[in-house]
């Protein structure tokens, strides 16, 4: 069976927007043209290098893993998880009779050096999670990918609209330096985060490093920031929130609704728009709403992480 393929065993059976039934692992342009292979494409064994807390959030866990060759293995391989996709984790667990399959989206790859890292968070009782949790630096673990279906064309400069729930920003992070880190990419980004609060900002300083662009806006949007103003709402000009925020952060104390996104409509002469929508399940479906009144797009302008 060819490395691409896969049954439903593949599948984790959750439900996931991008399932790699619908979306089997593609074959990489990047490896074809390298004349080398994709490690992912199939299972393959990935080393942990390490477990880290994140945010002072013991729920929270950065992970880095980098794939393990066998010992008669030549070295004609890459690792390549284009912006936007996930991988699968294949987990053997005692007491558990069939493996167990969780996606995971990562924010930080390594082409040549076939590293990723990813974003993590642990629910409590969660067999996977506490799996997760206790693991420790060299165990292996079993991937394969990378699944979904958004690809950017650079050379088609769009509108490009990203919003992103809690930790769901992560997988957002590489989609945003795809563009920023090719000078010839002319689309305009506006990247929009729904968030408890400040503290649930995660990635403060690689956002702040991105607004360096000229190309790029990012606001947050906090639905439960406490302030010392009292009032009920106010915005980044509100001198009691201007304190909590960095140099050049924008930040609304209310929820993102399709108002609050025909405020973010970029004015320009982009080829289009289109509106990438990470999250869980019920933030997608509430977004996609907002965003197809907010913008007038069709489905096949809105992608789903």
């Amino acid at each position: 069976m060819p490395e691409n393929e896969v049954d439903e065993t593949d599948c984790c059976g959750n439900g996931c927007t991008n399932c790699i039934l619908d979306n089997p692992p593609k074959l990489s342009q990047q490896a074809l043209l390298a004349g080398k292979r994709n490690v992912i494409l199939s299972y393959a064994r990935f080393k942990m290098l390490s477990n880290v807390v994140h945010n002072g959030d013991e729920q929270l866990r950065l992970l880095h893993f980098v794939y393990v060759a066998s010992d008669d293995e030549e070295n004609d391989s890459i690792l390549d998880i284009p912006p936007g996709h996930h991988v699968m984790l294949r987990a053997e667990l005692a007491g558990h009779a069939a493996p167990l399959l969780r996606p995971y989206s990562p924010y930080w790859t390594d082409f040549v050096a076939k590293e990723f890292k990813i974003l993590v968070k642990l629910q409590p009782g969660g067999p996977m999670s506490d799996y997760l949790a206790a693991l420790e630096p060299l165990q292996v673990l079993n991937f394969r990918g990378p699944i979904g279906n958004y690809v950017h064309d650079s050379s088609s400069p769009k509108s490009i609209y990203i919003i992103a729930q809690g930790v769901a920003i992560a997988p957002t992070l590489p989609i945003v330096a795809q563009v920023l880190d090719n000078e010839d990419d002319m689309s305009c980004i506006r990247h929009l985060m729904c968030v408890k609060d400040l503290q649930h900002v995660y990635f403060r300083g690689r956002l702040l490093e991105f607004a360096k662009y000229w190309n790029y806006r990012s606001c947050l949007y906090l639905a439960h920031q406490k302030c010392g103003c009292g009032a009920a709402t106010c915005d980044e000009l509100c001198v009691h929130l201007k304190k909590e925020l960095r140099y050049n952060e924008r930040a609304r104390r209310l929820r993102l609704d399709a108002m609050q996104l025909a405020a973010q409509k970029i004015s320009s002469n982009q080829n289009g728009s289109i509106v990438i929508i990470a999250g869980n399940s019920t933030f997608q479906r509430s977004i996609r709403e907002q965003a197809i009144i907010a913008f007038k797009l069709s489905d096949e302008n809105i992608y789903l992480l």
